[in-house]
């Protein structure tokens, strides 16, 4: 059964949310750097993934873009199945919250 439009939408924000968390937020940079200085930059599938995750001298972010569809490709599911359990919705609600919250936060210092 398809979800309904809240859900939905609470759904984009939360997908919002963790592909920046992904990408660019200070919290998860040194995870980001321990990866891609894991890397061989000679293997295109390496290199893909610097591109997804930034570039290890912490100058460039990752592609929000890009990681979106790798982050909801593997949440879809999810919601698809349990996107009324209690329990994947406060999760959802978390992220969709704190979504706004930047998006409240960044429009006001504009």
């Amino acid at each position: 059964m398809m979800p309904s439009a809240v859900v939905l939408a609470l759904y984009a924000m939360a997908v919002t949310r963790v592909t920046t968390l992904i990408t660019h937020d200070e919290v998860t940079r040194p995870v980001r750097e321990h990866l891609v200085a894991r890397f061989d930059p000679y293997r295109r599938v390496h290199r893909m993934l610097v591109y997804l995750l930034g570039a290890p001298d912490g100058n460039a972010t990752g592609c929000p873009w890009c990681v979106s569809v790798w982050v909801g490709f593997l949440t879809a599911p999810i919601i698809y199945l349990w996107g009324t359990s209690p329990i994947v919705l406060v999760i959802m609600l978390a992220f969709a919250v704190s979504q706004v919250t930047g998006m409240i936060y960044a429009y006001g210092r504009q």
